[in-house]
Formats: structure tokens, C-alpha cells, sequence
């Protein structure tokens, strides 16, 4: 009866930690690998510490612990790259000192996408007078 008892909690355990390697090879499909690269407009010139934001827009049923939002700042090549962001539309805004704020949605289906930004300069003020 003992051994029994053990032989059915092994095969428990074989078959969760089954199902556990699936769903982790699952969520890892469905992610992606971001390279943004931010360039003036004018020059094709790099960036350097430009604010870049990751972030959904269609509504995702995520757990607490999960991000919604990506930050970080650009290279000296104007370069940034983002691991393992969930796959699907997300709107991507860049702000830079001196540039006009880029905000774009884009859709990511590939396991490993390239995004390049170009930055345009100010525009005059606007007055209503």
C-alpha cells in the first residue's frame, strides 16, 4: 500500500513538472526581442539618451507580478534592446531633449524585431493671438 502511495506521488510529480515545462516553453513563443534605434531625422545621427517606453495597448489578463511597462534610455548609438516582451500591440514613446516626443503603435508578431525611430526637430510655438 506504502509503495503504491509513492508510485502515485512520483507520477504526479513527473506529469506537473511536464505540464510546468510546457507552459514555460509556451510563454517563451510568444515573446519577443526589441531593438529600437533612435536617429535624428535629419542626419540619420544616433540618440544617445533618448527615454524610451514599452508599453500595451490592448488589455492583457496579467498577474500582479507581471509588467505592463517597459523603461530605459538609449546608448551612445542610440540603441536599446528589450528582452522577453510579450508579443502583440504595444505603443512605443520616445522623448529626448531638443526633439519633437515620438509616441507610435506598433505591433510585435516576430520572435526578434527591429524598430527605427526617427526623431524630428521642435516646431514653432503657436499662438492664438
Amino acid at each position: 500500500m506504502r509503495l503504491a502511495n509513492m508510485i502515485v506521488a512520483a507520477l504526479l510529480l513527473v506529469t506537473t513538472f511536464a505540464a510546468a515545462q510546457q507552459t514555460g516553453a509556451k510563454a517563451e513563443e510568444g515573446t519577443t526581442r526589441l531593438t529600437l534605434q533612435v536617429l535624428r531625422e535629419s542626419n540619420r545621427e544616433p540618440v544617445p539618451d533618448a527615454h524610451v517606453v514599452v508599453r500595451f495597448t490592448e488589455e492583457r489578463l496579467l498577474r500582479r507580478d507581471k509588467r505592463v511597462s517597459w523603461q530605459a534610455k538609449t546608448n551612445r548609438k542610440g540603441i536599446i534592446v528589450l528582452s522577453d516582451i510579450p508579443t502583440g500591440a504595444v505603443k512605443v514613446q520616445v522623448i529626448a531633449k531638443g526633439f519633437r516626443t515620438y509616441g507610435e503603435e506598433h505591433r510585435l508578431n516576430q520572435p526578434q524585431e527591429e524598430l527605427t525611430i526617427l526623431l524630428q526637430p521642435p516646431t514653432g510655438q503657436v499662438s492664438a493671438y
